[in-house]
């Protein structure tokens, strides 16, 4: 307060703003230069005079405060009182706090303690109710942000005239309704986007109640839905109302709050100037064919947004159970930003039929409580939906201390070399390189060994049309493996377009059981005298070298599954086959 010690007696009103008279208080260096302050607070009071506008009159509010001392709770919103505070703009370089603007107003009926450092003179009545704009000027830079700033400023005067709240609290409804009332006087700002992106990003997570500055997007969405006059009516609401999860519920009824929901999954929320918001609300994906049960869980007053996939060629009824909260599903379109299917709302337990599509869920709980919708597949077994189900791309897993079942053959070869006739090493060096080719500590558990067999006459070269091999379990137990590829060697050349493994897979006392049964191949084969590449093709019984089958120890996480050996002697060590989601 030592700045306002030095800038002399209270100045004379400069203007007003409907019913606030505004004051300006400078360095006595300042007086007689454009105050450009004050000048950008003139251009700004058509559009704040034109939110006052929306305040209800003193006999408006007298008969809103008669109705409820009678016990009438038509009114769910409280009625706020016309502002009147008058206001006084101070300029300062204090450095301890980051805000580049703050404001503080006395209780109502009292006299703000700046009169402490001002003369004896001093009409006290001025300063009855008073409220203070302290802005940073030395840390805001560019002209909108200024008047931006000032706009926000402003809406807090006007909430101090309904009630009073502590220093610098920074409440949901306090500072998200000063960021939408500063948007509505301020038309176009660009620079306060980054709070509706945080909105989005912690909504998953938060409370309503937990926001703040970046709550302005509810009140984007109020006054779209309900008009200027439910905006200020919340933004003026008192503490004592509004910073539970289950007083801020009785904003509005249930349905109301999934209209909330809704509107944020059908990017329907716009700027208060109509321009579309910067950012909206993410959608997980919520895959059934991972589990034949799921939960979408939250925390009060939260939207919760799921893309909800059904297992392949799934049969069963889909079970949803709300457990309280506001729910709706509607069907994703292939062109679902320009015709949208309808939105079914969900109140009670249910069972739909399950969507050879997507559905979008919305999920709000309008209550103190968390959210924790309940959804399963009736009559599902684990043919059906279990985590591995998918479409996977196998990692290789070498292991240097994975058994080399070629290791004790190239020990005899080079322990044959001492008795082999020279005339015979140029076999024996063949051999070696024969061995050599293979793939010995099987880096991949459901590749094919034909381009090895192949090799096994000499020099050759092998290209795979994927890192890994294909891995699909389907629904219904199913499972393929595919692995393309082309084999060059000693002139001759086979391109294997089609090259796939298919058996059977099923869930025994918690094991995955693979059973290989099939092998289907389509290829060209091109060689010295073949006159241009042939077309071959085959299909029998399992016959083929790749791994894969037997038991396996399922281990889900996140986009993967890693199958760990039921048997780990059978099969030795780093035998395990990891898989990553493949699109």
């Amino acid at each position: 307060m030592n700045e306002i010690a030095s800038m002399g007696s209270f100045p004379e009103a400069s203007f007003a703003i409907g019913g606030q008279n505004v004051y300006r208080m400078r360095k006595s260096e300042d007086v007689g230069i454009s105050d450009r302050w004050l000048e950008r607070l003139r251009t700004l009071k058509p559009g704040i005079e034109e939110l006052q506008r929306f305040f209800p009159t003193a006999a408006e509010r007298d008969a809103a405060e008669r109705r409820e001392r009678e016990g009438d709770e038509e009114e769910l919103l409280y009625t706020p009182t016309p502002p009147e505070r008058p206001v006084l703009i101070i300029e300062s370089e204090i450095n301890i706090i980051e805000n580049p603007a703050f404001t503080h107003c006395t209780a109502r009926d009292q006299i703000h303690d700046l009169a402490n450092y001002l003369g004896d003179d001093l009409d006290e009545e001025l300063l009855r109710g008073l409220c203070i704009i302290f802005i940073r000027s030395h840390v805001i830079e560019g002209e909108e942000k200024k008047r931006f700033i000032l706009s926000h400023e402003w809406m807090h005067t006007m909430q101090h005239g309904s009630y009073n709240i502590a220093e610098m609290e920074r409440l949901w409804w306090i500072e998200g309704s000063a960021d939408w009332g500063a948007h509505k006087v301020v038309e176009g700002f660009t620079e306060r986007d980054h709070k509706i992106e945080q909105f989005f990003d912690r909504q998953p997570d938060c409370s309503l109640t937990q926001h703040d500055y970046d709550a302005q997007t509810i009140f984007f969405w109020g006054e779209q839905t309900f008009g200027t006059d439910w905006g200020i009516s919340l933004g003026m609401g008192g503490p004592e109302y509004l910073d539970a999860p289950h007083r801020a519920a009785q904003i509005l009824p249930p349905e109301q709050w999934l209209d909330w929901a809704i509107s944020q999954a059908d990017h329907k929320i716009t700027m208060p100037d109509g321009r579309d918001l910067p950012f909206n609300a993410k959608v997980e994906l919520l895959d059934l064919a991972h589990s034949c049960k799921a939960a979408i869980e939250g925390p009060p007053l939260s939207v919760q947004l799921r893309e909800l996939k059904f297992p392949e060629d799934s049969a069963s009824l889909l079970t949803i159970d709300p457990q309280g909260a506001q729910l709706a599903y509607r069907a994703i379109d292939a062109d679902d930003i320009g015709r949208p299917s309808s939105w079914t709302p969900i109140t009670e337990t249910v069972e739909i039929e399950p969507s050879s599509g997507n559905l979008l869920l919305a999920a709000i709980m309008p209550s103190g409580n968390d959210l924790n919708v309940q959804l399963k597949l009736e009559s599902s077994d684990t043919s059906n939906c279990a985590c591995h189900i998918g479409r996977w791309q196998e990692v290789a897993t070498a292991d240097s201390e994975a058994q080399d079942t070629f290791e004790g053959a190239l020990e005899a070869i080079e322990m044959a070399r001492a008795f082999v006739p020279p005339e015979e090493l140029e076999e024996l060096e063949k051999a070696k390189r024969m061995i050599s080719s293979s793939d010995t500590k099987d880096r991949f558990r459901f590749r094919g060994a034909a381009e090895q067999i192949f090799e096994l006459g000499g020099e050759g070269d092998v290209t795979y049309a994927n890192e890994g091999p294909i891995v699909t379990f389907k629904g219904g137990g199913e499972f393929i493996i595919e692995d393309p590829h082309r084999i060059y060697g000693d002139k001759t050349e086979v391109n294997y377009y089609t090259y796939i493994h298919s058996g059977r897979w099923d869930i025994e006392d918690g094991k995955l059981k693979l059973d290989l049964q099939k092998f289907t191949y389509e290829a060209t084969v091109e060689g010295p005298s073949s006159d241009g590449p042939q077309n071959i093709s085959g299909s029998n019984k399992h016959t083929s070298y790749v791994g894969g089958g037997g038991d396996w120890i399922m281990s889900c996480e996140g986009s993967g599954v890693t199958l760990i050996p039921a048997d780990i002697k059978e099969r030795g060590p780093g035998k395990d086959a990891v898989l990553k989601a493949h699109e």
